[in-house]
């Protein structure tokens, strides 16, 4: 049993980030491949810097039920 507990402590928990990007208007363009910095992540308000040049402030908003993350392969993650 001891065991046991000193794995749970060793377990890392993790948290994914859901970005929602489809209410952007069409009017910004995000290359393929784009690269991106996520900043602020502990905050109320984490910013998204997508190339350098587009800079977008966001907000938390909780989850009702549960979601499903799938890899480019289609399997479940």
């Amino acid at each position: 049993m001891e065991k046991q507990s000193l794995c749970d402590d060793n377990m890392e928990e993790a948290e994914y980030i859901l970005l929602d990007l489809d209410d952007l208007p069409c009017e910004i363009y995000i290359p393929p491949n784009a690269p991106y910095v996520l900043s602020g992540l502990d905050t109320l308000n984490p910013i998204l810097t997508i190339d350098g040049k587009i800079k977008l402030i966001g907000q938390y908003d909780e989850t009702i039920g549960t979601c499903l993350v799938f890899d480019e392969s289609g399997r479940r993650t």
